[in-house]
Parts: C-alpha cells; structure tokens; sequence
C-alpha cells in the first residue's frame, strides 16, 4: 500500500522535516519542540484495547503474503538475530518464495570472525543458509561487504556531511547505506528494469510500558540502522520495508503488544522468567513504583514462538555513534581519508547541535536524543 510518510516525519508547527537535523534547527528557531509523526493517522484509526485474534504466525504469513504481492523483487536482510530469524522464516516456512536474503560482514578483508559485526554471520547465518539451500536450492544468498561500503562512502568529497543521511545512527555503518540497493550491481540492474524491489528489515519490537497504571506501546525513532534519510523521504527507487513496524499490517504490532503485556501480567511478575530490575528499554510492568523489566530474550521468547533463545548472539552495542559494527573502520590509521572524513563530519555535526539533543554534551558516543510517537493504549 502506498501510505505517505510510511517511515516516519518530524512535524514542527505545520511544517515537516525527514531529517532530524533539520527538525532540530527548526526547534531552535522556533521554540517549538519536534513530534515524531509515525503513521498516526493510520494506528490511530485501530482499536489497541482489542487483541487480534489471528496467531502471531497467522499475521507473519499475511505479512510476508503482503510483500510478496506487492514487490517484484524481495531482498531479506539477515543477520542472524531473533527479528530477522522470524522474517525469513514467515516466507520460507510458508512456500512464500524470497529472491534474495543478504547480511553484512567484512571479514573478507580483516579476517576477523569473532567481532560484533561477524560473529552471528559466522556461526548462525552462514551454517543456517547452507541447511536452507539443501531445502531450498533456488535460494540466493549475498554477503555484503561492510567496510567496502564504508571505505566507498567515506572516500567521496561530500563525505564530511554524511550525518544529513542519518537521525539516529551516527557510525560509518549506517551512513553508508544510504541508496544501498544501488550500490550492488545486480539490484541497481533490477530497479533500471523497471522492477518493483524491496530489501525487507526486521524491524522492529514494540515499546511496551505500564505507565500510571496503563498499558502503552509507543514507537521510537530508532529507524537509520535499516534505511536512510534519502529513504525515509521516498527519494530512492526502491523501497525499504520494515516487517513490523507498518502501516500495512498495524494488527503485528497490536498483537505483540498484548502478547508482551499478557506475559507481565501473570501473577508475581517479579519472578517470572527474563524479568529483572535491569533495564532493557522494550517492556517493563511498575509496580508499587518499581520497574520490573523484561529483558531483549524474554521479549524474543513471546513474540517469536519459534525462536531458540538459546541461539548464539554476539549482542547489542553499547553504542549506536561509535559503534562495534564500525570497528575495522575505527581501526585504520589515523591518516586514511575515510576516517578523517568520518571525524570531520562528527566534529562538524557535533558542534552545530545544540546540548539540549545530546545525551552527554561531553561524549558523543552516547548520541542523540530520541523521539517517541504517540502512546497507544492496550487497555481502557
């Protein structure tokens, strides 16, 4: 379906931005501080009270069913993880044929396989993908290579302004996707044919809260890690498609958050397996003014029936600026014009912003604040 803004816009007043920096210029001249408009008019018009009765595989089918119809060409990313385990399993599992499935490495140059960015690729993916073309032999798989991109991106002379590609994910990584399907030969073949193409994210898991006594999922602006700026302006001849996260479908997202808030509301949530006082930032039940929250596994563990939990994972970064994933880039000399183009572009992004959208004025590694949509409420 062809929604306007399907990935999300800044409003400031009447006027409205794809590019946080913009938005937050705009707040400084105006006062006015930016609201994350994702797909409102659509959630809105659904009822959050009521639980799908569909399963949540039912709806993953459906999803992968939409996408399916509606796209010439489907390309899944894949690395490895819970959400985008489940997105290549919703098409497979259901004859539902994908055209393409890709991951990012760059072990090919570094010959480091342990690292954040490799280790998933190295003992889930690439062992997984070999067990899937044995079932499926017309399955084709394509490693990207990270730094290649990266090294290309940050060679160009407009380089220094690679943040104007991001809001969020300040590292060489997700800068450097920007028009990634036209960077890979074959693709760009695909869009210039006249073909609809998609690369299908698995993004991404509900922010389930108890908050004053309610029940709200709200949406965050944690989006450039998948698609860029360009993207989110529909600028690009293809299409990024989030799996969850959509106004197509808006019953996945409703039902996660009812699965996620059935599980916190069993008796004695405190002792409830993947529920702790440590902080996850996905879902939490208060009680008596203490946050009991459910952890990255425990949500993966209700909303992806089928996944293992006990899957390797190399884990999250603690840092989406100077992010592990980034961390051969990071490891070249000082010298090499990619990374000082990369620098160059911090120093320049870093001291145009003001302190009130920095976590720590003092340490760009913590980045920028986050937006938040609109809470819709799971309960009355």
């Amino acid at each position: 379906m062809n929604y306007i803004d399907k990935l999300g816009c800044y409003r400031v007043g009447d006027l409205k931005f794809y590019k946080k920096f913009d938005a937050m210029e705009m707040h400084t001249k105006t006062g006015i501080h930016p609201h994350w408009d994702f797909n409102e008019a659509v959630f809105s018009s659904y009822d959050w009270t009521k639980e799908p009765a569909e399963s949540i595989l039912e709806l993953y089918r459906k999803r992968a069913q939409q996408l399916r119809e509606q796209y010439d060409y489907i390309i899944v990313m894949y690395s490895g993880g819970a959400d985008s385990t489940t997105v290549l399993e919703s098409f497979l599992h259901n004859d539902i044929k994908v055209d393409e499935v890709a991951s990012y490495s760059n072990f090919q140059k570094t010959g480091i396989r342990d690292d954040l960015l490799n280790a998933e690729i190295v003992n889930v993916v690439l062992p997984n993908i070999e067990h899937l073309q044995t079932q499926h032999p017309w399955l084709k798989y394509r490693l990207l290579d990270m730094l290649e991109l990266e090294l290309d991106h940050f060679s160009s002379k407009d380089s220094p302004d690679f943040f104007r590609a991001t809001n969020m994910f300040l590292n060489p990584n997700a800068s450097a996707r920007i028009s990634l399907a036209l960077k890979v030969t074959e693709w760009a073949d695909i869009i210039h044919s006249g073909k609809r193409l998609a690369i299908v994210w698995g993004k991404d898991k509900p922010r389930v809260y108890h908050e004053n006594g309610r029940w709200i999922c709200k949406f965050i602006d944690f989006l450039d890690d998948s698609c860029s700026t360009k993207s989110i302006a529909g600028e690009e001849p293809y299409t990024d498609e989030f799996f969850y996260w959509t106004p197509d479908m808006p019953e996945i997202t409703i039902k996660q958050s009812h699965m996620i808030k059935n599980y916190l509301n069993l008796v004695n949530t405190e002792t409830l397996p993947f529920v702790s006082n440590v902080s996850s930032d996905l879902a939490y039940k208060e009680i008596n003014g203490k946050k009991h929250w459910l952890s990255n596994h425990g949500v993966h563990s209700i909303i992806y029936p089928s996944w293992n939990v006990n899957t390797f994972t190399s884990g999250k970064t603690n840092s989406i600026t100077l992010s592990p994933r980034s961390s051969a880039f990071f490891q070249l000399q000082d010298t090499h014009s990619a990374k000082k183009n990369y620098y160059k572009g911090m120093e320049k992004l870093w001291t145009s912003i003001p302190d009130y959208w920095k976590n720590d004025p003092a340490d760009a590694a913590r980045g920028l604040k986050a937006c938040w949509s609109k809470s819709y409420f799971l309960d009355c």
